[in-house]
């Protein structure tokens, strides 16, 4: 594939590409309710020689670009959801939806998508198989998520899909990527624990049984199953976000809840800290005369980087981009991503795109009501994505 014809493509589309992208940045939906994202996406793509599947669990669209044989089908991902967060960023395109915002880059993930549909159907007559494109709703409706639902609807079927790429935004610089073959991201579980108490005047405490304290306790022991059960050269993350209890200061409460995330990169390192908090919650409880339940809920699984090929595409994008602005990663990342689905079905390779340049400098930290993205980095997302599919499909 000739670049500089590429580049030019690229230029011709990439204003309507921005246009887009904040529109739908000024208007984001929650996990479930992308319709008006949905209905955007769907009139532009039906400028184009692709075949749609629209509500596919529930705003999800399927989109088939058929090349000029059925060798092999490339899917792409790009989600659409945004997060409860109000922006205080000073855009002309700030959100318009209160304590609604794409603090996560999503409304970048799809234009890129949405650009790179372009871009593939006007050399759609080179491509030496099919590309599907897949826009995602509910990435952030943890621990469900959206793409579950869409492959049991039929995502990786008719044509059957050989492998599968995704890209999301990150504090990088703009102009690169980052790649971790093998184990890229964390597994990302939920955990709630209701603790029961008895209450009582706070000054009497003795009369009562005090869930705060046990809630401290709790807090406090949870802390010591990664620093004493794991080995040193690995990693976990326990964090307690969220309390609730009590129902005013001079009483004592009877009933606290706590919520908070587990993060693993082993399904055994899971599986020992889901037994060993099971152990500390009920325990702890028991011991200051109170009763606590522990609710663990699976989550995201990991996601797993064909090894292969994402040498293969590292070889590739290291033509465009440099290989300087090509980053292999020591380590994954502690975040929750449901692609993670996706790779355990196909070969894979998920990417961190660079979003960072010298005007949004401090502000590409994900789900932060300040996150800017560089809308520079919409054309190399549209170019990485072109290129791994030419260098796969011609």
């Amino acid at each position: 594939m000739d670049l500089k014809e590429l580049e030019k493509v690229i230029d011709k589309y990439i204003d309507e590409i921005i246009e887009f992208r904040r529109d739908i940045h000024s208007h984001p939906e929650l996990s479930g309710n992308e319709k008006r994202t949905s209905e955007k996406v769907i009139e532009k793509l039906k400028k184009l020689p692709i075949d749609l599947i629209s509500n596919v669990n529930g705003y999800g669209i399927i989109g088939n670009l058929k090349g000029n044989s059925n060798k092999k089908t490339i899917l792409l991902r790009g989600d659409m959801d945004a997060l409860p967060i109000n922006e205080v960023n000073d855009l002309p395109f700030i959100s318009k939806n209160k304590n609604i915002m794409h603090a996560c880059g999503h409304d970048m993930h799809t234009s890129i998508l949405l650009g790179t549909a372009y871009v593939l159907s006007y050399f759609k007559d080179k491509l030496d198989g099919n590309v599907k494109f897949m826009f995602q709703p509910s990435e952030e409706a943890s621990p469900i998520g959206g793409s579950k639902g869409m492959i049991a609807e039929g995502l990786l079927e008719n044509p059957k899909v050989d492998e599968a790429y995704a890209l999301h935004v990150f504090e990088v610089p703009t102009g690169s990527i980052a790649i971790k073959p093998g184990v890229a991201t964390s597994r990302s579980d939920r955990i709630d624990i209701e603790i029961s108490g008895k209450s009582s005047h706070a000054s009497l405490p003795a009369e009562g049984r005090d869930a705060i304290v046990v809630a401290g306790n709790i807090i406090t022991s949870i802390q010591t199953i990664i620093s004493r059960n794991m080995p040193p050269n690995q990693t976990a993350v326990i964090t307690i976000g969220k309390i609730t209890g009590g129902s005013r200061y001079n009483v004592l409460a009877d009933y606290v809840k706590l919520e908070g995330t587990v993060r693993t990169f082993s399904t055994e390192n899971a599986d020992m800290i889901r037994e060993r908090l099971q152990k500390i919650v009920e325990d702890i409880a028991s011991a200051y005369g109170c009763s606590a339940k522990l609710n663990y809920q699976n989550g995201y699984d990991f996601v797993y980087n064909d090894p292969e090929l994402s040498e293969l595409a590292i070889k590739s994008l290291n033509e465009i981009l440099g290989k300087e602005n090509v980053l292999i990663q020591s380590n994954p990342l502690p975040a929750g991503e449901d692609f993670s689905f996706v790779t355990k079905k196909v070969p894979s390779v998920f990417m961190w795109l660079g979003t960072e340049s010298n005007f949004n400098k401090g502000k590409c930290t994900l789900h932060s009501p300040e996150f800017i993205a560089d809308e520079a980095s919409l054309r190399v997302g549209i170019k990485i994505f072109c290129k791994l599919v030419f260098d796969r499909l011609t």
